[in-house]
């Protein structure tokens, strides 16, 4: 698992070498390890990019819908939006 900083963790996940998309955790209304799954394409058409593998860059940006958490990952680093 990467630590993406910002208390942000992500790892790419594949099946048969072929990448599916990202886990990503974050602390969530309190919960230490609030887990979080993002499709890449092209496995997921209406997923994200996947920029590059590495560093890990995705395009757009990651929301959490129950507490608000905001913002991208670039250069294998969490940025707040």
């Amino acid at each position: 698992m990467l630590d993406l900083g910002h208390d942000v963790r992500a790892e790419v996940r594949a099946i048969h070498g072929e990448i599916h998309g990202v886990h990503y955790e974050h602390t969530c209304n309190g919960v230490a390890s609030s887990p979080g799954w993002v499709p890449v394409k092209p496995m997921w058409p209406d997923g994200w990019d996947l920029v590059q593998l590495e560093p890990l860059t995705l395009s757009p940006s990651l929301l959490c819908r129950a507490c608000g958490h905001h913002g991208f990952i670039r250069e294998g680093r969490w940025l707040p939006a």
